[in-house]
């Protein structure tokens, strides 16, 4: 019997431990072009029975960064819901929701930069069992164009 993927299953790849390299612009939404880079060390567990999963992120250089996502599947819309959190804003963020297609996760959302409102995008893409790759962007003016202003490259540990 073959069962339907509903994408309930699509951030599975996800779970585990992770290194990853960050690349960050240093001013967003600017015209900056100047990146800085850092690595950092993770893990993503599956929650409520598969339907969610919570992710960590901790810098490897002494920083006290840390961040996390919250990621939960709605079934009845096949839509993923994506929530961040660090402890430099010390809150939740509007969630960007989506779904993979053909091997590509993209999720929007909206939010605010320096009191602007923005759009927000993540984009999931080159996942295999021990990589993927993470970026997100902002938009001013609707989704016209979009400022890449972080990456992440994640490596299975």
């Amino acid at each position: 019997m073959t069962v339907e993927q509903d994408g309930r299953h699509d951030f599975d790849f996800f779970h585990g431990d992770w290194r990853n390299q960050n690349r960050k612009l240093k001013a967003r939404l600017v015209g900056s072009t100047e990146w800085e880079a850092f690595e950092a060390v993770g893990s993503c567990r599956p929650m409520l029975g598969g339907m969610a999963n919570v992710d960590d992120m901790r810098l490897i250089d002494g920083s006290d960064f840390e961040g996390m996502s919250i990621r939960i599947f709605d079934p009845e819309t096949h839509l993923w819901s994506i929530w961040w959190a660090d402890n430099r804003i010390y809150t939740i963020t509007p969630p960007v929701q989506g779904r993979f297609v053909d091997g590509v996760g993209i999720f929007r959302g909206t939010d605010q930069h320096d009191g602007q409102p923005i759009d927000v995008r993540f984009i999931w893409s080159g996942i295999t069992p021990t990589s993927a790759k993470w970026e997100q962007a902002f938009s001013i003016d609707n989704g016209e164009t979009w400022e890449t202003n972080w990456e992440m490259f994640f490596t299975r540990i």
